[in-house]
């Protein structure tokens, strides 16, 4: 396991902020998987010229368990575009003020980020918020914490060499 600073401990964001960055995150990831499916059918229509009520036949008849997986993979790698390129922020962390950051300090990853996003197909995970971290925090070493309080390990390390 790695270390844990105390300033990412201190700063962590509460069960509440998590709750409604979930609910955000799922209602965003839920607009984004409809509009790629549609974008899906459309080129099927340009591609291959199947009319659009058959292609949209084809995508709601496909076995459950391939609709589960495929919506998890897909759930996993938006979610992970977006904290990539927005330096470990989703949409609902942007409205609560909350980022992620490495429970040591360091700069997150894309291992990190991968890690984190991917691991949210495991069942039950968006139960797991409940205790102290959800287990993706926990098995990414990473931690939400509330963006404006978090001054991170590089400011404090400042303020000692500052300030003796």
């Amino acid at each position: 396991m790695a270390r844990v600073l105390q300033v990412v401990e201190r700063n962590k964001a509460d069960k509440g902020y998590r709750f409604v960055n979930y609910i955000i995150d799922f209602g965003f990831s839920v607009v984004m998987i409809w509009m790629l499916a549609f974008l899906f059918v459309f080129a099927q229509y340009l591609v291959n010229g199947t009319e659009m009520e058959e292609a949209i036949d084809d995508i709601t008849n496909i076995n459950p368990l391939v609709d589960r997986v495929g919506t998890l993979l897909v759930y996993g790698l938006i979610m992970f575009l977006v904290e990539k390129f927005s330096n470990g922020r989703s949409l609902g962390k942007l409205i609560t003020g909350t980022k992620v950051v490495k429970t040591d300090g360091s700069d997150l990853t894309t291992d990190d980020l991968l890690k984190r996003n991917f691991a949210r197909a495991v069942p039950f995970d968006q139960l797991s918020f409940l205790g102290n971290s959800g287990w993706h925090d926990n098995w990414s070493n990473t931690r939400v914490v509330k963006a404006k309080d978090y001054t991170g390990p590089e400011t404090c390390k400042m303020r000692s060499k500052v300030w003796g």
